[in-house]
């Protein structure tokens, strides 16, 4: 058996929350200014300093626990879009040992039960614009009004803002006493994992204090610099963005620029405005700034490193978008169920292994018995610090998640390069779909389509749009009986569709009649023969392309 461990050398992780880690005296809260402007508002610029986190969130903890009447373990879920004091509730409600389960603000009813249901939550912290719905669904969970909050300055009837919780002085003393740092758990963030609807990922304080240490080691010095300054645009609900532009970032005191809401020219402007210098993005964005004729307008010359993540960045969109922006892209490798980034780029592969973790691979088609060796493609399986707890309440998923002594699978398929040390990323296993670094789960959109009277079955898969960078779902449907695809109908599917699930659920690929879905003898749709259709089709539009050239 090859098991493969990091290049790097091995770091020590100390026996202490998030909390306490970040608030303490460390390298950067010891040798940078506490007073200025690390968390801004892009629109009113309003902002606070560490100094400002570290006195509110006290306060507020010692409300969450007095007023609220929150202890050790109840879940908070927090739904909004970015908000430039995103990281100072996270930080109080950690201060106040609750466990967080932040969500998208973009959700459905139903995908909002969900979460609040499963994960067991107590309070909910929101914006205005979606008291509407989760009023209704903390009424059904039994989350009394009491403990729904708002981010922002006004109440909305008897809602009011979690600022309202502050007390004149915090009774938190640091560190926080009988917080377990390897099993207690800090953020359940929910992921679809390989298959199915999202299942809760326990994430502990280790696992983020891991990731945190490890990081800020492999990019020894590249980022976290003095005069760093951050453009967050990505949700503060997804594992990038919560690990990258909340955690880290505040760690190093490294200012934070708090988009709402992506947009290629805000984005531009902000930059410009603001001398930014590090960027975070997905894929599309890549492909925006690379086209988009608004970027010529500004001076982007303040940039310095562009990181990549959520799905893979390809050569030909890196090398478009050195063009307009002659900067280092940095990619890294993870996911949710990994505290996010495990493996980081040097050059143009997937990249190595971070400080404490290892990795194997694994023959799929034979349950992981076969162990394989450099230049073979397997399974890739990891183990280390950031691994997550587990799923929650699940025990079906962690089964078929963790092999023995802490191996997590992966569902991707790797290949270990001996010559170079690193590792590249070939294919998936996993039927996830990447729709611009949101997970779409094939079978949520299935069930669907099946709860639709037209439709005798159907499968969902991504089709890769090189415009966008991105996959896209697409619907393969079989008919009811004599029941003729028409527009109609298709409109009639997508409307149905789109009223059920989060807008970056929606079937973008389209909606295809097909006599019938392949599936193998014990029922299981075999989705390489579906995408087999969709190579094909592509090689066929191609080749008709060329022809007319």
């Amino acid at each position: 058996m090859v098991v493969y461990t990091s290049s790097h050398t091995s770091v020590t992780l100390p026996e202490i929350d998030i909390y306490s880690y970040l608030f303490l005296p460390n390298e950067y809260n010891t040798t940078r200014p506490l007073d200025r402007a690390i968390l801004i508002d892009a629109e009113s610029q309003r902002s606070l300093s560490f100094t400002q986190v570290r006195d509110i969130s006290g306060r507020l903890a010692t409300g969450w626990n007095k007023s609220a009447g929150l202890s050790k373990g109840d879940v908070v879920a927090v739904f909004a879009p970015n908000q430039y004091d995103h990281a100072l509730l996270y930080f109080s409600l950690l201060a106040a040992k609750c466990t967080i389960s932040p969500g998208n603000p973009a959700y459905t009813k139903a995908e909002f039960y969900h979460q609040i249901h499963t994960s067991g939550a107590k309070a909910l912290v929101t914006v205005p614009s979606l008291l509407p719905v989760l009023t209704k669904v903390c009424e059904e969970v039994g989350i009394p009004k009491e403990r729904i909050f708002l981010f922002g300055d006004q109440a909305i009837g008897s809602i009011k803002p979690f600022y309202s919780l502050l007390e004149n002085n915090s009774s938190i003393e640091l560190p926080l006493k009988n917080v377990d740092s390897v099993n207690d758990v800090a953020f359940i963030c929910f992921s679809s994992g390989t298959t199915g609807i999202a299942k809760g990922v326990m994430l502990t304080h280790r696992n983020f204090i891991a990731q945190m240490i490890q990081v800020t080691k492999f990019e020894n010095g590249d980022t976290n610099q003095i005069n760093d300054r951050i453009l967050a645009f990505l949700p503060f609900f997804h594992i990038f963005g919560l690990t990258t532009l909340v955690i880290r970032a505040f760690y190093s005191l490294t200012p934070v620029v708090v988009m709402g809401k992506y947009d290629v020219e805000v984005f531009c402007r902000l930059v410009q405005k603001h001398k930014i210098t590090i960027a975070n993005i997905v894929p599309p964005v890549a492909v925006h700034l690379a086209k988009h004729p608004a970027v010529k307008n500004y001076d982007l010359s303040s940039l310095r490193i562009i990181g990549c993540g959520a799905a893979p960045l390809s050569r030909e969109h890196i090398d478009a978008l050195h063009k307009r922006i002659p900067v280092h892209v940095r990619q890294g490798y993870g996911m949710t169920e990994t505290t996010a980034g495990c493996i980081y780029q040097i050059i143009g592969s997937t990249g190595v292994l971070l400080s404490n973790m290892e990795a194997k691979l694994i023959d799929e088609d034979c349950n992981g018995i076969n162990k394989l060796g450099p230049d073979e493609a397997g399974e890739l399986v990891i183990r280390g610090p950031q691994i997550m707890k587990g799923y929650l309440n699940n025990t079906i998923a962690n089964s078929e998640t963790f092999l023995e002594d802490g191996w997590m699978r992966t569902g991707d398929i790797a290949k270990y390069d001996q010559k170079t040390g690193e590792f590249y990323i070939i294919d998936r296993l996993k039927e996830l779909i990447k729709y611009k670094g949101h997970q779409v789960a094939p079978a949520e959109l299935e069930a669907v389509l099946m709860s639709h009277a037209s439709i005798a079955d159907c499968c969902v898969v991504g089709l890769y749009d090189s415009t966008q960078a991105t996959e896209i779902p697409r619907a393969y449907v079989v008919l009811q009986g004599a029941t003729e695809m028409s527009e109609t109908l298709k409109g009639e599917l997508h409307a149905f569709v789109n009223s059920s699930v989060a807008g970056h659920k929606k079937l973008r690929g389209g909606i295809y009649r097909v006599d019938k879905i392949p599936k193998s003898v014990s029922g299981k749709i075999l989705r390489k023969e579906v995408r087999e259709w969709i190579r094909l089709e592509q090689e066929q539009e191609y080749s008709s392309t060329k022809a007319r050239l």
